[in-house]
């Protein structure tokens, strides 16, 4: 698979779940862990559930009225927009009404990455702290998709329908993206999801790294160039 990966430090990790079988690209890369960034709000979003900070009913959001430099981010959010759009003062509001010490609870209970949650609840997974591996990420999806967490079945469903980016009869997409941003540049893109082809069940996970253009965005269309060619998605 190094042909999609020009001009980055990447990898791919793939699960089939009914095969119970691995596909990794660069091993390497596929196991050291790196800041989740974005993709961390599928799970923040589930301990917010948990705790009922929102609920699947109403997790509704006024926005304060700050300026942001995205459109999409100055309005009031719900669970579903604020998943789209990436919004993070949404999610930092989760974590602000959580506090400290539920979030390292939630974080060790379903065993996320490295653990790690420093003091400052507004940017421990932007960039710092809190680090995992695409390894990681496709085995805590697996765990989320069948409730290893033994979380409220009706929360788990209220963040995949937030992930959820295309549905049809035969075939689901769930996905997020993360950018981790430094200096001005975008330098550790993630694309990690599932997808549902009639009774087949697909985890996967993207990491690129460089010191420029590697956003999310950029992961997300690695990782669709791969399961189309894979035949597991229409282009």
């Amino acid at each position: 698979l190094s042909s999609y990966f020009r001009g980055y430090e990447g990898s791919f990790v793939l699960y089939d779940l009914k095969k119970d079988t691995w596909n990794i690209y660069d091993m390497e890369q596929a196991t050291l862990r790196t800041s989740p960034n974005s993709t961390y709000k599928i799970y923040d979003a589930l301990f917010g559930l948990e705790e009922r900070i929102i609920t699947p009913q109403d997790s509704f959001m006024a926005w304060d009225g700050t300026d942001f430099p995205f459109k999409a981010w100055n309005t009031d959010q719900d669970l579903y927009s604020a998943m789209h759009a990436s919004v993070n003062w949404y999610f930092q509001e989760i974590d602000s009404q959580l506090g400290e010490s539920t979030i390292k609870h939630y974080v060790r209970e379903i065993g996320y990455g490295n653990k790690e949650i420093s003091s400052d609840l507004s940017s421990y997974w932007i960039e710092s702290s809190l680090k995992i591996s695409p390894v990681e990420q496709v085995m805590l999806l697996t765990d989320l998709y069948r409730n290893h967490f033994d979380f409220s079945p009706e929360n788990i469903e209220a963040v995949k329908k937030s992930i959820c980016l295309f549905s049809s009869e035969n075939q689901n997409l769930y996905a997020k993206t993360g950018t981790g941003r430094t200096e001005g540049q975008d330098r550790n893109g993630w694309f990690i999801g599932f997808l549902e082809i009639g009774t087949d069940t697909y985890f996967f996970a993207t990491n690129i790294q460089n010191d420029t253009n590697a956003s999310g965005s950029q992961a997300a269309s690695i990782t669709m160039s791969i399961l189309h060619d894979k035949n597991l998605w229409p282009q």
